[in-house]
């Protein structure tokens, strides 16, 4: 029997949930009401009140280094995933031929802003999955002496497998190109190496236990050292010449250069408070615990003859244990009439997603089973 790295009484609305849905969506810590209403208390408090936003601000870019394992001035916060993904593509010089490299199951934001490129004549390469699994040298095998960004993500989204980052960025950078790192399935759940990447984005609304309004943006500097801002603000200044002299200033040495405007420090206020549990936890041991609860999930779903989308071994798996079937809304929708919660949106076609993290214990497998027996019997 597997138990919850943190009681289920310690976030709110679970009680008497099997919440496997996090993969969609995390559920809220009941002490992040706490640090929600210290973020009035400080906002209210008028010019101070910044002062104290932006500590909380350090804090958490400090916590997320460690997380991440980088510098923490080469890390900031944007608002979302997706607008780091474009921060990449609309700060880098592109010329005709250029291509990027990215595979047929990742996350739309990981694809879609490249399309913009197109009028410039820059090539999108699509890698095409094998029975629902991405080989990493089917990708470095697409990547040549024209190829500016391989966009990936370390865990997917849509089938759950966990790709090798090692061997991708050792191909990808002996190619010259820029590695794009997605960890938005991983950080929280799998250890994260964002060194390894050229940029790394990361929502936090997922299985780093926040909210959204925040993202991670990772920008290593000694890879990627010409990459320019592409929208600049106030933020991204850290010397201005004012009212006298209004076009002279200079960007930030640090990935703080990114940050146009005031990040969302009411999210960060919640990620700051996240943070502080996945530390203590340790990430081997968020791993080992969601791994235990996928494989007690798939062993339980083989007698129902699903089409399984999640590899099977260990070292290609995290959170996310996905299957087909033929109608997902129904499916969770009778689920949810058993008070558990997975995830199925987005249009995927027939895709159910099975998110299991550190509230999860081995009776919400049962509980998820004997709901899908009534389902699905076998």
């Amino acid at each position: 029997m597997v138990d919850s790295l943190i009681t289920k009484s310690d976030f709110v609305g679970l009680e008497n949930k099997a919440y496997l849905a996090t993969g969609g969506e995390a559920p809220m810590l009941r002490s992040h009401l706490d640090v929600m209403q210290q973020f009035m208390l400080d906002k209210s408090s008028g010019e101070p009140g910044r002062d104290l936003q932006a500590a909380v601000m350090e804090q958490a870019r400090s916590k997320c280094a460690t997380l991440f394992k980088v510098p923490a001035q080469d890390l900031t916060f944007l608002s979302s995933a997706t607008e780091g993904i474009n921060t990449l593509c609309y700060g880098l010089e592109w010329q005709a031929g250029d291509n990027v490299v990215v595979a047929d199951v990742e996350f739309p934001s990981d694809i879609l802003p490249w399309t913009t490129l197109k009028n410039l004549g820059v090539e999108i390469r699509i890698v095409r999955n094998k029975q629902w699994v991405i080989s990493e040298q089917d990708i470095l095998d697409q990547v040549d002496e024209r190829t500016r960004v391989v966009a990936v993500s370390q865990v997917s989204m849509f089938t759950g497998q966990h790709m090798d980052v090692d061997l991708l960025s050792r191909g990808i950078r002996a190619a010259g190109a820029i590695f794009l790192l997605d960890a938005t399935h991983a950080a929280g759940v799998v250890p994260v190496n964002a060194g390894l990447a050229d940029i790394c984005v990361c929502s936090c609304y997922k299985w780093m236990l926040g909210t959204h309004g925040t993202a991670v943006f990772y920008w290593n500097r000694e890879t990627l050292p010409d990459l320019a801002p592409p929208f600049l603000g106030w933020a991204s200044v850290s010397v201005g010449g004012g009212w006298k002299n209004p076009l002279q200033f200079s960007v930030h040495d640090s990935a703080d250069r990114f940050l146009a405007a005031n990040p969302s420090y009411v999210s960060l206020y919640v990620l700051n408070n996240a943070l502080d549990h996945l530390l203590e936890l340790g990430e081997n041991n968020i791993h080992q615990h969601t791994l235990a609860l996928g494989q007690e999930i798939r062993q339980g779903l083989e007698p129902f003859g699903l089409e399984m989308m999640t590899p099977v071994q260990a070292n290609r798996r995290a959170g996310n244990t996905c299957f087909m079937v033929a109608n997902v809304d129904d499916m969770r929708r009778v689920l949810e009439k058993s008070n558990v919660l997975v995830w199925g949106a987005y249009g995927d076609f027939g895709r159910v997603r099975i998110s299991a993290h550190v509230h999860n214990n081995s009776q919400d497998v049962v509980q998820l089973l004997d709901a899908l027996q009534r389902y699905l019997p076998n």
